[in-house]
């Protein structure tokens, strides 16, 4: 494939506005069909955020044509009905609300309608699942059949959907940003077909890039303009599975989203971009189905136990209140998400990490279920014997005071390093929290391994030392900084809540060092399984003896016959995820 110039990519894509369906420099783009003026002047007109009405379904798919109230509306018969259902939903629970919702409305009006009901916050899908006879709760799937794709290692690779948020690298080619992971990805997976949403304003850029990519590339992408901006994080849009092929000949693949495109742990953001592109790609050729369930795909794992052959759904607790908000019972939201991803039973996780897929990924091997988790301390300590090197290059160390910090680190004496190497780095600092870029410049091996990012966890790791060796209490420190030590301390507890969860599983648990810290981190575990390999995300790099460390930990508990595939991921973990946040993958047929 050959590199055209940006005005030449230009006049393409000028082209490719005009087209349903055109091939250029042999990527395809396939545009979506165009909504309603009415329609699409809506969607632009949504605001990122909780929705006013809880309730609130995003007509996709089948209802596109369809647009719906997000916040309350109209008479005040109806925005007191809406704060009725905005009080007692999550408290009373979905039947005793509707009914007190209707009656504050049928003081104002000959009949209350579905409509009504919708307009006022109540999630009127829901109330289907409710027997009129004896009110018990009866889930009814929304695609008979399904069953979620299991993570641990079963299926083939067919399709990865992606989201694009650039044109361009963030500073070239191995910095792990979201284009060059896409890069990394499709030479990773040969065989695979790639879907990508992309943002209109981004899509002559980025078939300028993908022109200098491998000329196998353009065959294999499938690129969808959007007219609303795409965040990367595909997984968090649906769960791929798959359902028996009419006639009984092999599968389907299908993809389930949720009610809508959420953001967030603390009440879900409806997230628009996210949440209308399913269209898109679902023009594609990639089926699609809307539950009525509220999930992030990223807090959802599935995997097998290939003990029993039983199919387990790993949840974080966040996907059941998201779910008990809509006035569901625990119980009910378990049995919902069970029959949904036809799966045989649920598993609630804590909330370690912002995400499950941060904390955890799960392999069968041979008859047990492996459940990789973070082991932070060696994960820490590598960290700063690879920042001390920077520290002493920048010289607010000397040869002899890093030598002897590098063996106290080996050593165990922590107070020790932590006494000789803090007053050393702090002095470079501008201000609490602050250093100037050309200190975190000493931390950067290569043009594209950030600087700013490295220094960033090396603070990190600093942190998690303190936290670790003194007694957080005791230390002489204001109540802000008291609290961020001991939310390290809190982390590591709930992770050994999750991973003596994983053990009453029956799940085998495996270290990996790994620091999953957000944005601050460094994450293996946020990667992708497919027979034979673990693709697994890599920092490269300064830091890159963790990257080994890891590769090695995965490796001896995949044991012979698995291969780990390292793909550089940092600029995409400097926004909080890797590869399995990145992309959507839907097994082979």
């Amino acid at each position: 494939m050959t590199s055209v110039t940006t005005s030449a990519a230009s006049i393409l894509a000028t082209v490719a506005l005009l087209a349903t369906r055109v091939t250029l420099q042999g990527v395809e783009v396939r545009r979506p069909p165009e909504p309603t003026p009415e329609v699409k002047a809506w969607r632009g007109s949504l605001p990122e955020g909780r929705p006013a009405l809880r309730g609130f379904r995003a007509p996709v798919l089948d209802h596109r044509a369809e647009t719906r109230p997000i916040e309350p509306a109209g008479d005040a018969a109806t925005k007191n009905a809406a704060a009725i259902v905005e009080r007692d939903l999550a408290r009373r629970g979905l039947l005793a609300t509707t009914a007190a919702a209707t009656e504050s409305l049928a003081s104002s009006r000959e009949a209350v309608g579905t409509e009504d009901l919708r307009a006022i916050g109540l999630p009127v899908d829901w109330l289907e699942f409710f027997r009129d006879t004896d009110s018990a709760f009866a889930f009814r799937p929304s695609l008979p059949g399904f069953e979620v794709a299991t993570e641990s290692g079963e299926h083939e690779i067919e399709t990865v959907r992606l989201q694009i948020t650039s044109g361009t690298y963030w500073s070239g080619a191995g910095d792990g940003g979201c284009v060059d992971l896409a890069r990394q990805l499709i030479e990773a997976l040969p065989e695979a077909r790639f879907v990508a949403s992309v943002q209109e304003s981004h899509l002559a850029g980025l078939l300028e890039t993908a022109g200098t990519w491998p000329p196998s590339t353009g065959s294999r992408l499938v690129l969808l303009p959007e007219a609303l901006p795409v965040a990367q994080w595909a997984q968090d849009g649906g769960k791929s599975g798959r359902v028996p092929a009419p006639g009984g000949q092999g599968y389907e693949t299908v993809t389930l989203v949720p009610r809508y495109a959420s953001r967030g742990e603390a009440g879900a953001a409806f997230v628009p971009g996210e949440t209308f592109l399913v269209d898109g790609f679902a023009s594609a050729g990639l089926r699609a189905v809307q539950s009525p369930l509220l999930f992030q795909g990223g807090d959802l794992l599935a995997a097998r136990d290939p003990k029993d052959g039983s199919r387990i759904l790993f949840l974080g607790e966040a996907n059941v209140w998201r779910n008990t908000a809509l006035g569901l019972t625990q119980d009910q939201v378990l049995e919902a998400f069970r029959i949904e991803f036809g799966v045989d039973r649920c598993v609630v996780l804590p909330a370690v990490s912002f995400h499950l897929d941060q904390e955890l990924t799960l392999r069968a091997v041979g008859d047990r279920l492996v459940g990789f988790v973070a082991d932070p301390v060696p994960a820490a300590k590598i960290v700063l014997a690879c920042g001390l090197d920077a520290v002493r290059r920048s010289g607010a160390l000397d040869a002899a005071s890093a030598a002897q910090a590098r063996a106290d680190l080996e050593a165990g004496k922590y107070r020790e390093f932590l006494e000789r190497v803090f007053p050393a780095v702090g002095a470079r600092g501008q201000g609490f929290g602050r250093h100037p870029e050309s200190f975190s410049a000493f931390f950067s091996s290569g043009a594209s391994d950030s600087g700013v990012g490295n220094l960033q966890r090396f603070l990190l790791a600093l942190d998690l030392l303190v936290a670790w060796s003194m007694p957080v209490d005791e230390l002489p420190l204001e109540p802000h900084s008291l609290a961020y030590l001991r939310s390290f301390l809190r982390t590591d507890a709930d992770r050994r809540e999750m991973i003596a969860r994983l053990r009453s599983a029956g799940v085998e648990i495996a270290p990996v060092p790994s620091l999953p810290e957000g944005e601050r981190g460094i994450d293996y575990l946020n990667g992708v399984h497919e027979p034979g390999r673990y693709l697994m995300p890599a920092w490269g790099g300064l830091y890159a003896p963790l990257d080994r460390a890891a590769e090695d930990a995965f490796r001896k508990a995949l044991g012979p016959g698995n291969d780990v595939h390292p793909v550089l991921t940092s600029e995409s973990q400097r926004r909080g995820g890797a590869i399995h946040c990145s992309i959507s993958a839907l097994p082979g047929r």
